[in-house]
């Protein structure tokens, strides 16, 4: 007693001393060290922080600098093309007016001022000739067709606000509706920017284009059109144009700002074409009294503007600073395809590094708690480990428990038996203990499925003997009933009828015969006797042996053999065996009016080697799923006692494996079966 109680103290001594030596020593050292390195930390960790802080906020106002420009890239095109689609289709209609009947329902008339067209909201596109004469009335009724086009285009693009064709001889369509007798009356339409942008002097590449921000007559809000001339062999003749009000371009740019006191403008060069309504004008140099749009950068008062505004023009996309006079801002700037226009963002200087500065402080806080930290980990370092000792002795000795109680069961005999693997070492042991017995349990299962295979080997010798005597017998008494029947037909002296049974007798003896004779061939028990054999010969030849129980059955054996009538080295009874159980069991699954289907053909595999294919489908009810697994065992049956041994299919599946071949049966959808036989055309193949 006294001596265990020492060697307890000796132990618990020697325990806190290793704890004291690993653990206490090292933190203490670690404690002392770190603490000459917070200060430091604490100098540079704002720094970093805020350097850090800054580039996200860089990275982010690039990538949604990338997006916006991507967007608006993508709405400038669709109104590019759908101002392209627009202009196409007016060319083909002033091409051949007499062709284009089209009648949108509209009334059109004269009224006092002189003006032709519908002079209210009918619904339709609008007309407006300020000066009629009968050489317009062709235009007029060939561009009626043009609401096919100017009513859904109004639908779907919600950022138009008019789309209109107007043409040289003074006949202008336009959709929605819009009171064009506003117009004023000193000048021509055609006079105007939106349409003379895209006659040959101001557009000789014959492009669809966009406008500067101009004033629209009718409105008297700004926007900008895109153009798109129309030719007639060669001759500039009307101008195709869709409205987009600064207003819908500032809905577009407005909420897209990084931050609150952010900005963001879109240039066409140095003009402003929109703006956020935050646009700090006067902080840029600009006039803070007048609309953003329409104003150019390049007109700054501040040098340091007009320089941001080269850098800007000059560059695909950046970002940079501006320092002015009580301005510090973040810009970054994208460029809209195809046009060319650059999306800007203003983003204050103090919104970026405001932040960051306050993340770097909470980390200076949070450094200073780190010493504390240090002695908490400490104490409870020690209280840990010394849990952790005690818990793993503990479970130690349970591994080693469970692992002796194991070993004992499968010493017993036990060998289903598995012991629970850990990730311990004693883990690792069972893990392979557990292996080994199921490796025994498989070699024990593998011994009585060969014992099982011996038994039936034995049991079908008996039954092939058994099968050849009966045969045999059966054939000496037909051989003398066949000798009687010649010898009656031979004479001359019986009626004739009598010698035409007795013929059919002779014809019934040799069928029997026939029968008897094949019996012997498939149940003969031996090893494979292989030669080069016809195999759809063989194939043809049960299927004449079972010809006439199928037709008395009322059930359908089709045929389907490849003309490829090579052979193949195979054992010729025993594929006589295999076609014979396949067919059979088919004719067993089948009611009446039923079909089984042998089909035969020369296959590929993977690697290259040629094999002979043999098909057996009949249209049953199928196997079920339960049984699957065991088709191929012997005496498995799901027939009445009396009705079936299970020995077909166990025999099919050891001559098909004999001749290095394959068996597979799967069910078919929505009913029938199908045994698929492969086997090479060379054994050894």
């Amino acid at each position: 007693m006294d001596n265990t109680f020492g060697y307890k103290s000796r132990l618990v001594l020697k325990l806190l001393l290793g704890f004291t030596l690993i653990w206490v020593l090292p933190m203490m050292l670690m404690l002392f060290m770190s603490s000459k390195h917070l200060q430091t930390i604490q100098d540079v960790t704002a720094e970093v922080t805020r350097v850090v802080l800054i580039s996200a906020q860089e990275k982010h106002l690039k990538d949604l600098l990338a997006e916006e420009a991507s967007r608006l890239s993508s709405l400038f095109t669709r109104i590019q093309d759908e101002t392209y689609m627009l202009g196409s289709y007016t060319q083909a209609l002033l091409k051949a007016p007499s062709q284009h009947s089209f009648k949108n329902g509209s009334q059109y008339h004269l009224n006092r001022e002189g003006f032709y067209g519908n002079a209210t909201n009918d619904g339709n596109s609008v007309l407006y000739v300020p000066r009629h004469d009968s050489d317009q009335d062709p235009v007029i009724a060939a561009t009626e067709s043009l609401d096919l086009l100017m009513k859904p285009l109004a639908e779907r693009e919600v950022r138009m606000v008019l789309a209109w064709m107007v043409h040289l001889n003074g006949v202008t369509r336009a959709y929605p509706w819009r009171d064009f007798n506003a117009m004023p009356r000193d000048r021509k339409v055609t006079s105007w920017p939106f349409f003379y942008l895209a006659d040959p002097s101001h557009n000789p590449h014959k492009k669809v284009i966009f406008s500067s921000v101009y004033l629209d007559p009718l409105s008297r809000e700004w926007m900008i059109s895109c153009l798109y001339p129309v030719y007639i062999a060669g001759r500039f003749e009307a101008t195709i144009g869709i409205d987009i009000t600064i207003e819908n371009i500032l809905r577009e740019i407005s909420g897209s700002r990084l931050s609150k006191g952010s900005s963001s403008l879109l240039l066409s060069g140095n003009d402003i074409i929109a703006a956020s309504s935050n646009l700090p004008l006067a902080a840029l140099g600009l006039n803070p009294k007048s609309l953003p749009h329409g104003q150019k950068l390049s007109s700054s008062t501040s040098p340091e503007i007009r320089e941001m505004s080269a850098r800007i023009q000059a560059e695909k996309g950046n970002i940079g600073r501006i320092k002015i006079e009580g301005f510090n801002a973040f810009v970054g700037h994208g460029t809209v395809e195809p046009l060319g226009w650059k999306i800007v963002y203003l983003v204050p200087e103090n919104e970026v590094t405001v932040p960051a500065n306050e993340s770097a402080q909470k980390i200076l806080s949070e450094t200073m708690e780190m010493r504390v930290n240090f002695i908490h980990i400490l104490v409870f370092g020690l209280v840990g480990v010394i849990v952790i000792i005690v818990i793993v002795i503990i479970h130690q000795s349970k591994g080693l428990r469970t692992l002796l109680w194991g070993i004992r069961e499968l010493g017993s005999g036990n060998l289903s038996h598995r012991i629970p693997e850990e990730p311990t070492e004693f883990g690792q042991l069972a893990k392979a203990l557990n292996s080994m017995a199921g490796n025994l349990l498989q070699k024990k299962e593998e011994l009585q499925k060969a014992f099982a295979v011996v038994e039936q080997g034995r049991k079908l010798t008996a039954i092939g003997r058994l099968a050849a005597g009966v045969a045999h017998e059966v054939n000496n008494p037909l051989a003398t009933i066949s000798t009687y029947a010649q010898m009656i037909i031979r004479r001359n002296d019986i009626p004739s009828d009598v010698s035409d049974h007795m013929k059919t007798v002779m014809e019934e003896i040799q069928r029997i015969q026939s029968q008897l004779r094949n019996l012997l061939d498939l149940s003969r028990i031996q090893s494979p006797v292989r030669s080069d054999v016809n195999p759809n010969a063989i194939v043809q030849d049960i299927a004449a042996l079972v010809r006439y129980e199928t037709t008395t059955r009322g059930v359908t054996l089709a045929l389907d053999l490849c003309p490829d009538n090579r052979t193949i080295n195979a054992d010729s009874s025993g594929l006589k065996q295999v076609v014979w159980n396949l067919i059979r069991n088919a004719l067993d699954a089948l009611d009446k009016d039923g079909t089984i289907r042998v089909a035969t053909f020369y296959a590929t595999n993977d690697e290259g080697l040629l094999s002979y294919v043999t098909e057996i489908q009949d249209d049953g009810p199928g196997i079920p799923d339960s049984n699957m697994p065991h088709v191929f065992e012997p005496f498995f049956t799901t027939k009445e006692v009396g009705q079936g041994t299970g020995l077909g299919l166990s025999i099919v599946y050891n001559i098909v494996r004999d001749h290095n071949g394959t068996i597979e049966v799967r069910n078919l959808t929505p009913k029938g079966c199908l045994f698929k036989i492969v086997l090479p055309v060379k054994q050894g193949e």
